[in-house]
């Protein structure tokens, strides 16, 4: 009797240890078909589905047929698996492979625009070539590293060198500003109660600045207001002069009053003759011959 009961407590053991092995297969080939699945964190996969086979191989009792069948789903979800992630770096080269190509065709043109003395042009287009290669995406990482090595050595090149041109005119045109702001202080002091002489000056001052070349925007209108001052100033003075000394000012005052009546005398007898286009006509050149004849007269009175 006593037999009998150890005979079937070690089969009730037996049956409850192979219960519990297929149990814990069965959960582990479950787990293989869900990563299998939903898995995207490649390594810690691929670790897991090595951790779940050492497991597999450490887990004994179970039936010849019933480990077959969770075998087959172990490695339908293995191979499933590798298949997926065979796929997913295969696409991911894919990938680097063409941020690569990309990237190459980036650098190639932005060591070509290093040497670039348009300025405004090419830092838009580095600007642009910067957003391009952050589009791109990433190529392997030794690749990528030594592509942006030479599109970053072409682009530091190129602003250093704009920078440095910028630095020299700054300073160029600094000197410039300098130097007219010290022929203005000259051009300030033109005695203009000699007109000629003045405006002789004037001549030689206005060479001298046209020869002197660009100053910073900031200095351009003022340093144009002051030399335009002195210009107006000699100009004054000469148009003074030529207002007391022409002799052929009342000539012209003569000449104009005989062109006014001349034009008044045609538009009377158009308008005699019936004709009012000619008679209008030849009114308007009255009017702008008196409106020379006051400027004349005018001129003559101020002398």
């Amino acid at each position: 009797m006593r037999a009998e009961q150890a005979v079937g407590a070690q089969r009730a053991e037996r049956d409850a240890a192979r219960a519990a092995a297929v149990t814990r297969k069965e959960a582990l080939a479950a787990e293989a078909e869900a990563l299998s699945v939903e898995a995207t964190q490649w390594k810690q996969a691929g670790d897991r589905f090595k951790a779940i086979l050492d497991e597999w191989r450490a887990v004994r009792g179970v039936d010849k047929k019933t480990d077959e069948l969770l075998w087959k789903r172990f490695s339908k979800a293995r191979e499933a698996f590798n298949r997926r992630r065979g796929s997913h770096f295969a696409e991911l080269d894919r990938q680097r492979a063409g941020a690569r190509a990309r990237k190459e065709e980036l650098a190639l043109e932005a060591e070509k625009l290093a040497d670039s003395d348009e300025w405004g042009p090419t830092a838009a287009r580095f600007r642009d070539l910067m957003a391009e290669w952050k589009a791109a995406g990433r190529a392997q990482k030794d690749a990528d590293d030594a592509l942006w090595q030479r599109f970053r050595t072409a682009q530091d090149s190129f602003f250093a060198r704009r920078a440095q041109t910028f630095s020299e005119r700054d300073a160029e045109f600094d000197a410039n500003a300098a130097a007219k702001r010290s022929l203005l202080d000259e051009a300030e002091k033109i005695d203009v109660s000699d007109p000629d002489g003045a405006r002789a000056a004037l001549r030689g001052v206005q060479e001298r600045w046209e020869a002197i070349g660009k100053v910073p925007r900031d200095d351009i209108r003022p340093l144009e207001a002051r030399i335009r001052a002195v210009e107006e100033k000699v100009r004054e003075a000469v148009d003074r002069k030529w207002r007391r000394t022409d002799p052929e000012a009342e000539a012209r005052v003569a000449q104009f009053r005989e062109r006014v009546a001349q034009y008044e005398a045609q538009a009377a007898k158009a308008l005699a003759n019936g004709d009012g286009k000619r008679a209008a006509q030849a009114q308007t050149q009255a009017e702008q011959w008196r409106e020379w004849l006051a400027t004349a007269e005018q001129a003559v009175q101020q002398r």
